[in-house]
């Protein structure tokens, strides 16, 4: 019988001591699992703000991407130019402007022009034409040049003034 109290006591010993030292065990773990919690949730925001970042920036492309584009199909429309009706210019034929010894290019959308002695190429009007009302000045549509051929080579060969 003093061996089955003995043998009692030394279990309860045993059980006494063995929270005390899963608990102080568990502890150090504790400060652990407390650690990831709090690295898990800053991730998580981390994240969260990584997204938002995202979706503001392409939001943001989206609109420049909208807003370029319609500066484009503005400036870059394709077909005759605005002062063309004004002329009943077709976009067949290569124009030549006499007061400013300018060609419009409707092959290459564009003007020619005399620059220093050289031509140069704009797809835009020239800056010294902008103030100019091209629905009135004097045009001569040059019907001898074929489209695909650039005006500018057959300048020597006509009287154009």
């Amino acid at each position: 019988m003093k061996k089955i109290i003995y043998f009692a006591l030394a279990i309860g010993g045993l059980a006494l001591i063995t929270p005390k030292e899963s608990s102080a065990q568990h502890r150090g773990n504790d400060r652990e699992w407390k650690h990831e919690k709090e690295h898990r949730k800053y991730e998580e925001k981390r994240d969260r703000e990584e997204r938002k970042y995202w979706e503001k920036r392409d939001k943001e492309d989206r609109k420049y991407h909208k807003k370029v584009a319609k500066y484009y199909r503005k400036e870059y429309r394709h077909g005759p130019p605005a002062w063309a009706r004004a002329h009943r210019y077709d976009n067949r034929h290569h124009v030549y402007f006499r007061d400013y010894k300018t060609f419009y290019d409707p092959y290459r959308n564009g003007y020619v022009y005399m620059r220093n002695g050289r031509w140069s190429f704009s797809a835009n009007v020239p800056s010294f034409m902008l103030n100019v009302n091209l629905g009135a000045a004097n045009i001569r549509v040059v019907k001898d040049v074929p489209i695909s051929r650039h005006p500018e080579d057959f300048y020597n060969d006509y009287r154009w003034d």
